[in-house]
């Protein structure tokens, strides 16, 4: 069974602000995120932090949490690779906030 990707209004807002091609590489891999867990994306799991994964699309990144019992995954956050380091602790908080 696929998961069903949520997208958080502020990945939304994110997401409208940024170029049409960029935007489409990034829906894209959002997008074969359904097959997680066996879905060959540049994947990595957030130290400390339960059901927590980072995915990379060229120069931006984005924070999601899997719901596995739910067959969720909520995007939480994306942002560029600058300011995804610098606001590491924003977006644990954006995971938190969300449940799950």
């Amino acid at each position: 069974m696929k998961f069903r990707i949520l997208i958080h209004k502020k990945v939304d807002e994110f997401l409208k602000r940024i170029s049409l091609e960029d935007k489409q590489r990034i829906v894209d891999k959002l997008k074969q995120l359904e097959n997680f867990p066996t879905v060959k994306l540049d994947i990595v799991k957030i130290a400390g932090e339960a059901n927590t994964f980072r995915l990379r699309v060229e120069n931006h990144r984005a924070l999601f949490k899997v719901c596995e019992q739910e067959k969720i995954i909520v995007v939480a956050k994306i942002d560029t690779r600058k300011r995804f380091i610098n606001s590491n602790l924003n977006f644990k908080d954006s995971i938190m906030n969300l449940g799950a």
